[in-house]
């Protein structure tokens, strides 16, 4: 009887070091979830643009930017960044794209507050010493999400830990009968 309950135990503890493992994976592999935008290549650049949304939506947002040697792909940390945005509308907004903005230190960040979906014109103002580029593109940023669906993460956990307790109690209380009914 001893031994049953000790290997229910082990196996039990096993089950929820999985669990708190398979967890933390799950936020590691979420951690750097930057999404390709674009890729270009302009003399003397090679240009990517991530952001950390997709779709991007109104409110706040990360764009980032990898500048790469085209020759060789390798990332080109001195150089000046501008970006500009431009709704369909005419709305404009101009910011700077720096490293010490951003936790990956071989990109430029810039921290735009998309004031409204729809069609923007992107342009990345690139300059280096005596070189420069310049790019555009379209952007999309669609329509902000409902509030229940964009925290639909922590509006369940409750339900679930609720549900998890109440499976618990059950197969405790069934336990129990097989045990009093044995004896």
């Amino acid at each position: 009887m001893i031994m049953r309950r000790t290997s229910r135990r082990i196996l039990g503890l096993r089950w929820s070091f999985l669990l708190v493992v398979f967890i933390s994976l799950v936020q590691i592999a979420r951690a750097d979830g930057g999404v390709v935008i674009f890729q270009r290549t302009s003399v003397p650049f090679t240009i990517t643009l991530f952001s950390t949304e997709m779709p991007l939506r109104p409110g706040p947002a990360d764009l980032s930017v990898l500048l790469e040697q085209p020759d060789g792909h390798s990332p080109i940390l001195d150089a000046q960044i501008s970006v500009e945005l431009q709704h369909e509308a005419g709305m404009f907004i101009r910011a700077e794209a720096t490293r010490s903005q951003a936790r990956n230190k071989l990109l430029y960040c810039s921290l735009i507050n998309l004031p409204a979906a729809g069609h923007w014109k992107i342009r990345l103002d690139i300059r280096r010493g005596d070189s420069s580029a310049e790019v555009l593109s379209d952007l999309v940023v669609a329509a902000p999400q409902p509030v229940l669906l964009s925290h639909w993460e922590l509006i369940a956990v409750p339900p679930i830990i609720i549900a998890l307790f109440i499976l618990n109690q059950w197969l405790r209380r069934r336990a129990f009968n097989k045990r009093g009914v044995s004896r």
